[in-house]
């Protein structure tokens, strides 16, 4: 359906940072938006736009053709499924976003995935701009892409590249996005609140390929491969497989490219198999967009990675603290986790979104010396690692920390990895990672 934005007519659902976003794109279009909604009771006003809160009525949006909804409202909702039967044109921030940039002479790479996405991304964007090239890194990361579109075209420089993050809500209503180069990097459970099942969410994340030229496939996911598109040309990366992968030799650890040591894992400023896994991935993106990676070689080791991803807090009397408060799902954990050359004392809990927490059985029992759990989902991990020595839980994340600094001894590794959304007992993720940094630095001695 293409969009008149002169007479259609428009209603926004969701007043956060995308939803405003979107409204102040529909103004510099000049749109006619008839309501703004937002399914929080009490929602915060709009200085242009009375919100209306709560359930979502259908007789709000009857009058609409086109309806913008955020990533935090599911298309799967009745109201929303009722308009797409009715005709109505249902759609997020990122296809406004695809179809401005249908006409800019640009490169684009997305990428989603369980785990490493913003890691990914943020690498490949680095490795861009740092290079010389002219990028705009957007979606599920940084600022809203409508916002960087209304900068870009009102200073008139328009990007040779363009990265983008993408969520598998954001992918529920993206159709016209094209890519010339994508990757899904890894399927795990996640959002299970959400969609029906593991095999719903991994076909929503697949729609990233509906309009890609090239896809980048993780060939040691089963789930990824059964992605595979007759029409697409495809780069394979993995731990031992494809043309990216990780060889050893000479006693090291290397990136292989094409059959050839391109640089050794020790030269990489991020650590762990899962952040080597996302340098392949980045490499393979920027070649399967054209580039030619040797230009990139030199600038891997100026990467540091991301805040509140398996980040080295501190280390104390030979034991290391690390905090991986964004590690929100199992895939996560066990990506994360299974990097480390150490004993681990693992801080878990939180809320885990419907998750199936068995796999992390296996990872306690193989890697940890030690668990605490922490949170509203508590005993259901619990109930998990059963029979397994050293599993204790505690009210307050503070509680867990001090009772695994006084386990760990020379030679281990502190980790929150809580494979849990933190909204049961923080603020957010970042205020989780604030407790468990500041109760390390009160309590080392």
């Amino acid at each position: 359906m293409i969009i008149n934005f002169k007479l259609d007519k428009f209603v926004v659902i969701g007043t956060g940072e995308t939803g405003r976003s979107v409204i102040r794109y529909l103004e510099y279009k000049a749109a006619n938006i008839l309501h703004v909604l937002d399914t929080r009771k009490n929602p915060p006003q709009l200085a242009n736009f009375e919100v209306i809160g709560g359930e979502l009525d259908y007789s709000n949006i009857n009058d609409a053709n086109v309806i913008v909804i955020s990533p935090g409202i599911s298309i799967y909702h009745p109201i929303l499924q009722e308009a797409i039967h009715n005709g109505k044109l249902v759609i997020g921030d990122i296809e406004l976003f695809a179809r401005e940039i249908i006409s800019w002479n640009s490169k684009v790479i997305g990428i989603t995935g369980s785990n490493g996405k913003t890691t990914t991304t943020a690498l490949t964007g680095f490795l861009a701009q740092e290079s010389g090239i002219n990028t705009l890194v957007a979606g599920n990361i940084g600022k809203p892409v409508l916002d960087a579109w209304l900068e870009i075209v009102n200073c008139n420089i328009y990007p040779e590249l363009i990265v983008l993050e993408l969520s598998s809500f954001q992918l529920e209503t993206t159709h016209s996005l094209c890519l010339n180069s994508a990757t899904v990097l890894n399927i795990s459970e996640d959002h299970l609140d959400r969609y029906r099942d593991l095999m719903e969410y991994a076909y929503i994340k697949s729609n990233i390929f509906n309009n890609s030229k090239v896809q980048v496939i993780n060939q040691n996911d089963s789930l990824v491969m059964s992605m595979i598109r007759n029409n697409h040309r495809q780069i394979y990366f993995s731990e031992e497989f494809g043309d990216f992968k990780l060889v050893k030799s000479q006693n090291k650890l290397w990136l292989s490219i094409n059959q050839d040591l391109f640089l050794s894992c020790d030269k990489l400023s991020v650590v762990g198999r899962h952040n080597y896994l996302n340098v392949l991935a980045s490499l393979a993106l920027l070649d399967g967009a054209g580039y030619d990676i040797s230009l990139f070689k030199g600038l891997l080791s100026k990467f540091i990675g991301l805040e509140h991803r398996m980040q080295k807090v501190v280390e104390h009397n030979d034991v290391i603290y690390i905090e991986d408060s964004k590690g929100t799902n199992v895939g996560a954990v066990l990506a994360g986790v299974n990097g480390l050359d150490r004993p681990v004392h693992l801080i878990l809990g939180g809320d885990g979104k419907g998750q199936d927490f068995l796999p992390l059985r296996n990872l306690v029992l193989q890697k940890c010396k030690s668990v605490a759990i922490i949170g509203q989902d508590a005993q259901l991990i619990a109930a998990v690692l059963e029979e397994i020595p050293n599993i204790q839980l505690f009210s307050s994340l503070q509680d867990a920390v001090i009772a695994c600094i006084k386990k760990a001894v020379s030679g281990d590794a502190v980790v929150l990895s809580p494979a849990c959304a933190s909204w049961d007992m923080f603020k957010d993720y970042k205020h989780r990672a604030q407790v468990f940094i500041d109760t390390i630095y009160a309590n080392i001695k």
